[in-house]
């Protein structure tokens, strides 16, 4: 074997293998970002501190000086939002401290779970 046909033999084994390791690697990037996906999920459902600042069971709105709201990336502010159920003011009142996940369903930013601290 001659050393041009013993180098050819070698690349060619060796771009194989890279082939491989490369498809490899792509299958678990795919895992990854899969994995990545339920965390996200999770992130989504991340509570938010906040001081109940006005209560409307009668239209399901409620009033809230929140703390940044991570997943919608919101700063700090006192706003009003619209109560997926407006079941869970039950209970609250202004000055309320609470934990509560809000989310933009229709465009529109929701209350979807809320609890007092």
């Amino acid at each position: 074997m001659n050393y041009k046909t013993l180098t050819l033999t070698l690349l060619l084994g060796l771009a194989t293998h890279t082939s491989l390791q490369a498809e490899e690697m792509m299958h678990h990037e795919g895992h990854d970002m899969s994995q990545t996906g339920e965390m996200s999920e999770q992130a989504e459902m991340v509570m938010t501190k906040g001081i109940i600042t006005r209560l409307d069971e009668g239209s399901g709105k409620v009033g809230i000086k929140h703390e940044t709201i991570e997943n919608l990336k919101m700063p700090p502010m006192t706003m009003v939002f619209r109560v997926a159920d407006p079941a869970q003011l039950k209970g609250l009142k202004v000055g309320d401290a609470i934990h509560f996940h809000a989310q933009s369903q229709d465009g529109k930013l929701t209350v979807t779970a809320i609890k007092p601290q």
